[in-house]
């Protein structure tokens, strides 16, 4: 064995605690980059996987296309395959390059797959305009069709045909499709800074500890090469423990993360196995080694290179030029022996604020894309249930014993709500209660009513209702949120409440109508009696009427089903003034029953009403929310986990490394404390100066982050505005206090933790 073998060994033998922090710095940024480069080979090849047979890999489908029509557009250059349908043929039959005329008489359906499906709103827009069709909006969006199980888990969500400048457009609602390989790029960027600066830091402080053995060893006849050789041998046998203690870990945390992520797919049928790609394997090693030399290389050729006498004495880090700040004539004495301090050490110091900077500024960071992600979300998707049943109370049908009947059938449990709704006219008192006139009508007494959708909720619904508001049975439960939709291009929401909170309201309903004899604003009474109780004035939804916060501009009162029907009573009794009275602003037939579903296979269910109507020739009309758009979410909850588990990582692997700075550097400050017990200082007034060294440090990292935060926000709230335009800031400013609190805590923790060492000396 090499005398430059054994001095390496018997250096990390002798130094096995920092040997061992090392080892554990490369080992957990190991896991990081070797788990995401997993994660993310197992979901691009699971994606492809997955697809199946009757979605296929096509973007684009082309109903009832005759041939003179398809040779204008087959041979556009971004079409990568062709597949046809012909008139009774359930098959696809892929057509081969170059695409000749078609020998068919009748019109056929096309598949078309873009060689770039991140764009195929843009080229589904080039061939609707090629095709110079002249057909409405709503007679073209049945001609085209996307596949948006296939584009949705690309990014492409809610992909739309609208109409601009007379033209048909096509368009994704929302269109994450380059959001995975920016947050790849952005993760392995930043993990290997982090991973650099850690590692760094390590080195850094191995070879400070060691600066007198290799003084020693040069002034021996050890050459600069030898002792860079030392070093390099050190970091090669960490690494390698590292690496494969870390490539271990990363398996297991991989197969964890996926188990979640299978958690949120289980009701799309897709699953995601772990699988190793070589590629993305070799890659991660690559970036890892790299890495570690360039953590390494730095302190090694300091080390080599720096002065025997020097090295020696190990002062080269304590000068100091005294200059007071303004900061420090406000503290007591250790304050101001802290700020020395931290002067005196502006290395370890500076790593430990690039530490926390890097944990604030990622959490403020992904906590706000992750709000306005769900926001975006939330708004494309309208509906919370599945299904809503319309059923003709004059029918008789029994739909409770139908839906019982689908859970023994198929063993799946249904959740069932049922409700009535109106849209309703009421005169509200008192007027001030009225937070927009633009919302309200102002009539000659000076009373004011508004638009508001009244639903009468079954008796267990409403009851959760209540309950979830600690409100009481009978009370009258107001939503009051409006949200306005406006824009083409763009969609820009507006919120704002409707209503002041704090007031004795009383609503009474009404027939408003206009006087135009007169050219006034006019009302009578329905129903002033109903309506007189307690409202609880809330932004909070009962689960199942999510749509109720997008569909109309308009409050929404919810009651029990006693005080619907006596409302309902009100307006089948009330004979409107001559014929210019309009009782209602949304109709809704008295003999209807209106029931939500909630269930695990919509396609299932839609095929049992679908039998159901045939066999027994009844009328049950259902409108489906889900059977298209049942994996909106899942793309945008995989992105969220996704970065949950960077935050996380990011926190553990910062504090660990901190705590090894801390405890270096009150190994190397243990003369320093000696000097300050024997000047009288008490082993409180050493705790407090590290308090406020830790204070210090805090203070500072959270000024920079604030201040590298707002050009990374002001990007996420430009990039959201070119998808969905919110007239509010969703910065969760909340969260991010109790984050900056939990890691002054977590810091100060980590402090005093790392006192022990000196106190037990």
């Amino acid at each position: 064995m090499k005398i430059e073998t054994k001095l390496a060994l018997n250096n990390m033998k002798k130094n096995k605690k920092r040997s061992v922090f090392t080892t554990i710095s490369i080992m957990l940024c190991t896991v990081l980059i070797f788990t995401i480069l997993i994660l993310i080979s197992s979901i691009r090849n699971g994606i492809s996987e997955n697809i199946e047979t009757k979605y296929n890999d096509y973007h684009f489908i082309i109903r009832n296309l005759d041939v003179n029509s398809f040779n204008k557009i087959k041979d556009k250059e971004y079409i990568d395959k062709i597949y046809i349908q012909e008139d009774g043929d359930k098959k696809l039959k892929e057509i081969e390059k170059p695409y000749t005329s078609l020998n068919i008489k009748n019109d056929i359906n096309v598949y078309i797959k873009f060689n770039n499906i991140k764009k195929t709103p843009t080229y589904s827009t080039d061939i609707i305009q090629t095709l110079n069709s002249s057909d409405e909006i709503g007679n073209i969006e049945s001609k085209y069709e996307f596949n948006q199980k296939l584009l949705t888990i690309y990014g492409l969500i809610d992909v739309e045909i609208t109409e601009e400048n007379y033209s048909p457009i096509c368009r994704a609602r929302v269109n994450y499709s380059y959001v995975l390989d920016v947050i790849v790029i952005v993760i392995l960027v930043a993990f290997s800074i982090l991973f650099i600066t850690i590692l760094y830091n390590a080195f850094l402080i191995t070879i400070n500890e060691r600066k007198k053995e290799y003084a020693i060893l040069n002034s021996v006849g050890g050459t600069e090469g030898q002792i860079l050789k030392i070093i390099f041998l050190e970091a090669i046998i960490m690494g390698i423990i590292g690496i494969i203690i870390g490539g271990l870990i990363s398996f297991l945390s991989a197969n964890i993360i996926l188990k979640l992520l299978n958690n949120i797919l289980v009701d799309t049928g897709y699953y995601i196995e772990l699988i190793f790609d070589i590629k993305y394997m070799l890659l991660g090693l690559l970036i890892i080694i790299i890495n570690i030399y360039l953590a390494a290389v730095i302190p090694s050729v300091k080390a080599s290179t720096t002065s025997v006498i020097q090295d020696i004495r190990n002062n080269k880090q304590i000068k100091y030029k005294r200059k007071n700040t303004i900061l420090e004539k406000f503290l007591p004495v250790e304050g101001k022996i802290a700020i020395k301090n931290i002067k005196r050490n502006r290395n370890k110091y500076r790593l430990i604020t690039i530490l926390l900077v890097i944990c604030m500024t990622s959490y403020i960071a992904v906590s706000t894309y992750i709000n306005y992600e769900k926001a975006t979300a939330d708004l494309v998707n309208e509906y919370d249930v599945d299904a809503k049943i319309n059923l003709d109370s004059t029918l008789n049908i029994d739909y409770k014993s139908i839906l019982n009947d689908y859970e023994i059938i198929y063993g799946s449990k249904l959740e069932y709500m049922e409700y009535k709704m109106m849209g309703i006219f009421a005169l509200v008192e008192p007027e001030e209660a009225i937070i927009k006139d633009d919302i309200a009508t102002t009539y000659e007494d000076n009373k004011k009513s508004m638009k508001m959708v009244l639903i009468g909720l079954d008796d267990k619904t409403y009851s959760n209702y209540i309950n979830k508001l600690n409100a009481n049975y009978g009370d009258f439960i107001i939503y009051n949120n409006v949200t306005e939709l406006k824009g083409n291009e763009k969609l820009i929401y507006t919120y704002y409440p409707a209503l002041k909170t704090g007031y004795n309201l009383k609503l009474s309903v009404i027939d408003t109508y206009h006087d135009y004899e007169n050219d006034l604003s006019r009302y009578e009474i329905i129903d002033n009696e109903n309506l007189n109780g307690k409202f609880i004035v809330t932004d909070e939804l009962i689960e199942g009427y999510k749509e109720m916060s997008t569909i109309y501009r308009a409050p929404t009162i919810f009651v029990n089903m006693n005080t619907y029907n006596s409302i309902e009573e009100k307006f089948t009794n009330y004979t409107p003034k001559g014929n210019n009275g309009t009782k209602k602003w949304i109709w809704s037939d008295t003999d209807a029953t209106l029931i939500k579903i909630k269930c695990k296979d919509i396609i299932k269910f839609a095929n049992y009403i679908e039998d159901i109507n045939t066999k027994q020739n009844i009328g049950i009309d259902v409108e489906y929310f889900s059977l298209e758009n049942q994996e909106k979410n899942i793309y945008i909850n995989i992105i969220q986990l996704l970065l949950k588990v960077i935050i996380i990582a990011i926190i553990v692997i910062g504090t660990i490394s901190t705590i090894n700075i801390m405890n270096a550097s009150l190994c190397e400050r243990e003369q320093d404390f000696n000097i300050l017990h024997s000047l009288g200082a008490t082993k409180e007034n050493i705790n407090k100066i590290l308090i406020y060294e830790c204070i210090y440090m805090f203070i500072k990292a959270t000024i920079i982050s604030i201040i590298l935060s707002i050009p990374i926000l002001y990007g996420i709230i430009k990039y959201i505005e070119n998808i969905i335009i919110l007239n509010k800031l969703l910065i969760p400013f909340g969260s991010i206090f109790m984050f900056f609190v939990i890691i002054l805590l977590i810091s100060l923790a980590v402090t005093l933790y790392s006192t022990r060492i000196i106190k037990d000396k």
